[in-house]
């Protein structure tokens, strides 16, 4: 329970005092601080917090404040509040978006290379080419393969073709052999063409517009990203070549 608690939020002190506040009923400060151990200034403070969260009220009682915690049915309202507050902020983030990109052109260098390292990384760059992409686009990808970890690869991939298949983009894949029994879901889109190669290759080599960035999927993945449109285009051309050497 207490890991749940602090996973929507609250903090260590604040689910040590509420769920003593559960157990007690109505008390005063001084009790849940003898229960809980907790120092009396954070007792206060974790207080204020639940209150201010709407998890806590208090009644006086005799000149003393005795504290209450709410129904735990409270905890869904709270995480509904959280909810509203982030799409509010995603709202205004969006709103100042086109302003930092602006910022970022005028006060920086063009980036024509990024490397992009871990799951994370490779979801990064993997999203920014969907983003620019465009129905029937092509994302051509050479040398497709699961690498070390298999199933968080399989996972990934399987997000991502999930994403392209809204935007009604097109892929060609030509995989390593190894990977016929691999990569199910997007082998079977109706987005993707497919081959194989007989031969393995080391890396796996995706291009789009004027973009190419090869990946190596390790237990750390990465991914080294070049916006060059002569890169991207010597890149198409070799995947051609290869792709009329692939098998069904």
């Amino acid at each position: 329970m207490e890991q749940i608690l602090e996973k929507i939020g609250l903090t260590k002190n604040e689910v040590k005092i509420y769920l003593k506040l559960l157990e007690l009923g109505l008390t005063t400060s001084g009790a849940i601080i003898k229960k809980t151990g907790i120092h009396n200034s954070k007792v206060y403070d974790g207080l204020e917090r639940l209150a201010n969260k709407g998890l806590v009220t208090h009644v006086i009682i005799s000149n003393t404040k005795n504290f209450k915690a709410v129904s735990p049915d409270r905890l869904l309202d709270f995480l509904e509040d959280k909810k509203n507050n982030i799409n509010e902020e995603e709202t205004e983030i969006k709103k100042i978006i086109p302003q930092l990109k602006l910022l970022q052109q005028l006060k920086t260098d063009d980036t024509q290379a990024e490397i992009f390292q871990g799951w994370k990384g490779l979801e990064t760059v993997f999203n920014e080419g969907i983003k620019v992409m465009n129905k029937n686009d092509v994302w051509y990808v050479l040398g497709a393969y699961a690498g070390e970890d298999q199933q968080k690869t399989n996972a990934l991939i399987t997000k991502v073709i999930k994403k392209c298949e809204k935007k009604k983009m097109k892929w060609k894949v030509l995989y390593n052999e190894s990977a016929r029994k691999t990569f199910q879901y997007e082998q079977q889109s109706p987005i993707t063409e497919n081959k194989f190669l007989p031969q393995e290759t080391p890396a796996t080599i995706n291009i789009y517009k004027d973009v190419t960035f090869i990946a190596l999927w390790i237990k750390n993945p990465v991914a080294f990203k070049i916006k060059s449109k002569k890169v991207a285009d010597s890149f198409k051309k070799y995947f051609e070549i290869m792709w009329a050497l692939g098998k069904d």
